[in-house]
């Protein structure tokens, strides 16, 4: 109550680690807002535990295997949870992505909000439109969807070839048709 005027306890969208509520800000913005689930940072690190056993265990009884380097790709894997654990790593991409896209104007990337993000939370501008999967609905609103595949393609590359840094997660989750 103290940040947000209204929050939405029922979530919007749910994945493995976290998943996404809206809110109002008290001076009024809409916002979507990311929550860890609670208790993934020990569940991963149970999980990861036993990934670090069984990799010794590889490493020691079945030297045939020893050249993947089992405990090493635990590690890789260890080091890549911690990051997707703090969502302010996901912020600071956002905003990279943001800034390379800001002049492409048929791509739009929601603001990160900075002073209520942290490391359990990720609050960005709230996004309304219409999910790119929802075929129908996006002819019944006069979309053109060749149009739309190429402003999605053409964008993707630009990620890719022009910036050399993309969003590696887009699902009809994260894109939206602005109406």
């Amino acid at each position: 109550t103290e940040i947000f005027k209204t929050f939405d306890e029922t979530p919007i969208a749910a994945a493995s680690i976290a998943q996404v509520h809206f809110a109002t800000l008290h001076n009024g913005e809409e916002v979507a807002v990311k929550v860890l689930r609670p208790n993934v940072r020990e569940a991963f690190a149970s999980d990861l535990e036993l990934f670090f056993w069984l990799a010794k265990l590889v490493e020691t009884n079945l030297p045939d295997l020893r050249r993947l380097k089992p405990v090493e790709v635990v590690q890789t894997f260890e080091n890549s949870i911690q990051m997707e654990l703090d969502l302010r790593f996901e912020a600071s991409a956002a905003m990279e992505l943001r800034r390379n896209m800001e002049n492409d104007e048929d791509f739009y990337v929601p603001s990160i909000n900075w002073q209520f993000t942290a490391q359990r939370v990720l609050v960005l501008e709230r996004i309304k439109g219409t999910k790119i999967n929802e075929i129908e609905t996006l002819k019944a609103k006069g979309h053109d969807l060749k149009k739309l595949l190429q402003i999605a393609s053409e964008s993707f590359f630009n990620m890719v070839y022009r910036d050399g840094f993309f969003h590696a997660d887009l699902h009809p989750g994260n894109m939206f048709v602005l109406d």
